[in-house]
Protein backbone atom coordinates (compact mmCIF):
# COMPACT_ATOMS: atom_id res chain seq x y z
CA UNK A 1 0.00 0.00 0.00
CA UNK A 2 1.21 3.69 -0.67
CA UNK A 3 -0.42 6.51 1.32
CA UNK A 4 0.57 10.30 0.57
CA UNK A 5 0.19 13.16 2.72
CA UNK A 6 0.50 17.26 2.03
CA UNK A 7 0.93 19.80 4.72
CA UNK A 8 -1.15 22.17 2.23
CA UNK A 9 0.62 26.01 2.04
CA UNK A 10 -0.98 29.26 0.35
CA UNK A 11 2.62 29.16 -1.49
CA UNK A 12 4.52 26.00 -3.46
CA UNK A 13 7.62 26.50 -1.53
CA UNK A 14 5.82 25.85 1.85
CA UNK A 15 3.56 22.73 1.15
CA UNK A 16 5.58 19.42 2.20
CA UNK A 17 4.59 16.73 1.17
CA UNK A 18 5.50 12.98 1.57
CA UNK A 19 4.58 9.49 0.34
CA UNK A 20 4.86 6.11 2.33
CA UNK A 21 5.46 3.01 0.73
CA UNK A 22 4.22 -0.19 3.46
CA UNK A 23 4.90 -3.68 2.82
CA UNK A 24 5.21 -6.52 5.14
CA UNK A 25 4.46 -4.96 8.44
CA UNK A 26 7.04 -1.79 7.77
CA UNK A 27 6.90 1.38 6.02
CA UNK A 28 9.65 3.26 4.31
CA UNK A 29 9.71 6.87 3.27
CA UNK A 30 9.33 6.78 -0.72
CA UNK A 31 9.81 10.29 -1.24
CA UNK A 32 9.99 13.70 0.92
CA UNK A 33 9.82 17.17 -0.55
CA UNK A 34 8.88 20.56 0.92
CA UNK A 35 7.95 21.95 -2.47
CA UNK A 36 4.67 21.24 -4.11
CA UNK A 37 3.26 23.16 -7.13
CA UNK A 38 -0.68 22.85 -7.95
CA UNK A 39 0.67 20.69 -10.63
CA UNK A 40 2.06 18.27 -8.43
CA UNK A 41 -0.65 17.71 -6.30
CA UNK A 42 -3.16 17.19 -8.85
CA UNK A 43 -0.68 14.64 -10.11
CA UNK A 44 -0.14 13.05 -6.46
CA UNK A 45 -4.03 12.73 -6.04
CA UNK A 46 -3.88 11.02 -9.42
CA UNK A 47 -1.16 8.50 -8.36
CA UNK A 48 -1.81 4.99 -7.00
CA UNK A 49 -1.73 6.37 -3.40
CA UNK A 50 -4.49 4.65 -1.89
CA UNK A 51 -5.00 7.47 0.51
CA UNK A 52 -3.84 11.18 0.66
CA UNK A 53 -3.82 12.95 3.75
CA UNK A 54 -4.10 16.70 3.17
CA UNK A 55 -3.63 19.14 6.22
CA UNK A 56 -6.47 21.61 4.85
CA UNK A 57 -9.99 22.64 5.58
CA UNK A 58 -11.54 20.76 2.65
CA UNK A 59 -14.89 22.99 2.87
CA UNK A 60 -16.29 25.79 5.21
CA UNK A 61 -18.91 26.28 7.54
CA UNK A 62 -22.55 25.55 6.14
CA UNK A 63 -23.83 28.70 8.57
CA UNK A 64 -21.62 30.66 7.25
CA UNK A 65 -21.70 29.83 3.48
CA UNK A 66 -25.36 30.44 4.01
CA UNK A 67 -25.05 33.64 5.57
CA UNK A 68 -22.49 35.03 2.21
CA UNK A 69 -25.33 33.78 -0.21
CA UNK A 70 -27.71 35.42 1.84
CA UNK A 71 -25.36 38.48 2.23
CA UNK A 72 -24.43 38.62 -1.28
CA UNK A 73 -28.70 38.22 -2.81
CA UNK A 74 -29.40 41.25 -0.54
CA UNK A 75 -31.57 39.03 1.51
CA UNK A 76 -32.34 38.87 5.35
CA UNK A 77 -29.15 37.40 7.40
CA UNK A 78 -30.65 36.36 10.77
CA UNK A 79 -27.86 36.23 13.50
CA UNK A 80 -26.33 33.03 14.15
CA UNK A 81 -23.47 32.03 16.95
CA UNK A 82 -20.18 33.08 15.81
CA UNK A 83 -18.64 30.15 17.07
CA UNK A 84 -20.99 28.65 14.16
CA UNK A 85 -19.52 30.90 11.78
CA UNK A 86 -15.81 30.82 12.13
CA UNK A 87 -15.62 27.01 13.04
CA UNK A 88 -17.43 23.51 11.45
CA UNK A 89 -18.55 20.73 13.55
CA UNK A 90 -15.54 19.00 12.79
CA UNK A 91 -13.53 21.68 13.98
CA UNK A 92 -16.08 21.43 17.12
CA UNK A 93 -15.60 17.94 17.01
CA UNK A 94 -12.00 18.51 17.59
CA UNK A 95 -11.99 20.40 20.45
CA UNK A 96 -14.19 18.11 22.55
CA UNK A 97 -12.17 15.27 21.40
CA UNK A 98 -8.20 17.03 21.83
CA UNK A 99 -8.93 20.48 23.65
CA UNK A 100 -7.24 22.10 20.59
CA UNK A 101 -9.11 24.57 18.34
CA UNK A 102 -8.52 23.83 14.82
CA UNK A 103 -7.87 27.34 12.89
CA UNK A 104 -11.21 28.90 11.44
CA UNK A 105 -11.02 28.39 7.86
CA UNK A 106 -13.54 31.84 7.37
CA UNK A 107 -11.46 34.30 9.72
CA UNK A 108 -7.80 33.10 10.24
CA UNK A 109 -5.19 32.48 7.29
CA UNK A 110 -5.63 28.92 6.67
CA UNK A 111 -8.55 30.31 3.97
CA UNK A 112 -5.66 30.90 1.87
CA UNK A 113 -4.36 27.46 1.48
CA UNK A 114 -8.34 26.10 1.36
CA UNK A 115 -9.01 28.55 -1.64
CA UNK A 116 -5.95 27.03 -3.13
CA UNK A 117 -7.19 23.76 -2.36
CA UNK A 118 -10.62 24.43 -3.38
CA UNK A 119 -10.10 24.16 -7.25
CA UNK A 120 -7.56 21.71 -7.20
CA UNK A 121 -9.87 18.56 -5.37
CA UNK A 122 -12.65 20.01 -6.90
CA UNK A 123 -15.20 17.16 -7.27
CA UNK A 124 -13.34 15.02 -4.21
CA UNK A 125 -15.75 13.98 -1.56
CA UNK A 126 -14.41 15.97 1.34
CA UNK A 127 -15.76 13.32 4.05
CA UNK A 128 -12.64 11.03 3.70
CA UNK A 129 -14.81 8.52 1.66
CA UNK A 130 -12.65 8.74 -1.50
CA UNK A 131 -9.32 9.14 -1.44
CA UNK A 132 -8.38 12.52 -0.29
CA UNK A 133 -8.84 12.63 3.55
CA UNK A 134 -8.54 15.30 5.49
CA UNK A 135 -6.30 15.36 8.34
CA UNK A 136 -4.80 18.03 11.05
CA UNK A 137 -0.91 16.80 12.16
CA UNK A 138 -1.80 18.17 15.52
CA UNK A 139 -4.89 16.68 17.07
CA UNK A 140 -3.11 12.88 15.46
CA UNK A 141 -0.37 13.90 17.30
CA UNK A 142 -2.59 14.35 20.69
CA UNK A 143 -4.40 11.13 19.86
CA UNK A 144 -1.11 9.10 19.81
CA UNK A 145 -0.07 10.55 23.22
CA UNK A 146 2.44 12.96 21.43
CA UNK A 147 3.58 16.18 21.81
CA UNK A 148 1.76 18.75 19.86
CA UNK A 149 3.19 22.15 20.62
CA UNK A 150 6.06 24.20 19.90
CA UNK A 151 7.51 21.89 17.37
CA UNK A 152 7.04 24.18 14.85
CA UNK A 153 9.20 27.26 13.19
CA UNK A 154 13.28 27.57 13.39
CA UNK A 155 12.86 27.45 17.61
CA UNK A 156 10.53 23.72 17.60
CA UNK A 157 13.41 21.63 16.40
CA UNK A 158 14.05 19.87 19.37
CA UNK A 159 10.08 19.72 19.81
CA UNK A 160 10.60 17.78 16.49
CA UNK A 161 13.63 15.94 17.68
CA UNK A 162 11.28 14.42 20.07
CA UNK A 163 8.31 13.48 17.59
CA UNK A 164 10.62 11.82 14.95
CA UNK A 165 12.07 9.47 17.76
CA UNK A 166 8.96 8.16 19.39
CA UNK A 167 7.71 7.52 15.61
CA UNK A 168 10.97 6.06 15.01
CA UNK A 169 10.43 4.12 17.99
CA UNK A 170 6.49 3.22 17.12
CA UNK A 171 6.96 2.13 13.55
CA UNK A 172 9.79 -0.26 12.15
CA UNK A 173 11.45 0.46 8.76
CA UNK A 174 10.39 3.86 8.86
CA UNK A 175 14.03 4.99 9.50
CA UNK A 176 15.80 2.53 7.38
CA UNK A 177 17.04 2.54 3.64
CA UNK A 178 18.05 6.34 2.53
CA UNK A 179 15.59 8.20 4.93
CA UNK A 180 17.97 11.57 6.00
CA UNK A 181 16.22 12.77 9.37
CA UNK A 182 17.32 16.19 8.84
CA UNK A 183 15.07 17.56 5.98
CA UNK A 184 12.21 16.46 8.76
CA UNK A 185 14.25 18.17 11.85
CA UNK A 186 14.89 20.99 10.01
CA UNK A 187 10.92 21.69 8.29
CA UNK A 188 7.91 21.50 10.09
CA UNK A 189 5.98 21.42 6.62
CA UNK A 190 7.74 18.14 6.12
CA UNK A 191 6.93 16.72 9.46
CA UNK A 192 3.47 17.69 9.07
CA UNK A 193 3.40 16.02 5.40
CA UNK A 194 4.67 12.32 7.38
CA UNK A 195 1.81 12.89 9.71
CA UNK A 196 -0.33 13.17 7.55
CA UNK A 197 0.57 10.51 5.64
CA UNK A 198 0.50 8.44 8.73
CA UNK A 199 -3.19 9.10 9.43
CA UNK A 200 -3.95 8.37 6.03
CA UNK A 201 -2.67 4.60 6.37
CA UNK A 202 -4.97 4.83 9.66
CA UNK A 203 -7.69 5.71 7.86
CA UNK A 204 -7.03 3.53 5.14
CA UNK A 205 -6.75 0.44 7.32
CA UNK A 206 -10.06 1.61 9.69
CA UNK A 207 -8.01 2.46 12.90
CA UNK A 208 -9.67 6.61 13.09
CA UNK A 209 -12.35 7.63 14.84
CA UNK A 210 -15.88 7.36 12.84
CA UNK A 211 -18.08 10.25 11.96
CA UNK A 212 -20.86 10.77 14.44
CA UNK A 213 -23.83 9.68 12.47
CA UNK A 214 -25.35 12.90 13.53
CA UNK A 215 -22.41 14.86 11.61
CA UNK A 216 -22.15 13.16 7.99
CA UNK A 217 -24.11 15.59 6.41
CA UNK A 218 -21.55 17.94 7.89
CA UNK A 219 -18.72 16.13 6.78
CA UNK A 220 -20.02 15.93 3.40
CA UNK A 221 -20.25 19.42 2.80
CA UNK A 222 -17.62 21.22 4.93
CA UNK A 223 -15.25 18.25 4.75
CA UNK A 224 -14.24 16.21 8.11
CA UNK A 225 -10.72 15.99 10.31
CA UNK A 226 -9.92 12.16 10.77
CA UNK A 227 -8.39 11.12 14.24
CA UNK A 228 -6.27 8.30 15.08
CA UNK A 229 -7.84 5.66 17.18
CA UNK A 230 -6.09 5.71 20.53
CA UNK A 231 -3.52 3.25 20.17
CA UNK A 232 -3.39 3.11 16.80
CA UNK A 233 0.09 4.83 15.90
CA UNK A 234 1.75 1.08 17.00
CA UNK A 235 -0.44 -0.37 14.92
CA UNK A 236 -0.46 1.50 11.30
CA UNK A 237 2.22 -1.48 10.25
CA UNK A 238 0.18 -4.02 10.72
CA UNK A 239 -2.70 -3.13 9.02
CA UNK A 240 -6.57 -3.05 9.01
CA UNK A 241 -8.27 -3.23 12.43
Amino acid sequence: MITAGVDLASQPRNTGFCVLRWEAGAVQVEHLEGHLDDGGLRRLVQSSAEKVGVDVPLGWPRRFVELVRRHSEMRLVESVEMKRLTHRATDHWVRDRCGIWPLSVSTDRIAYPALRAAPLLSGKPRDGSGQVVEVYPAAALVAWGLESRGYKGPEGRAGRERILARLLDALPGLGEGTLDPEPLLADDNRLDALVAALVARAVACGLCEPIPARHLGDARAEGWIHLPSEGSLVRLGAGAA
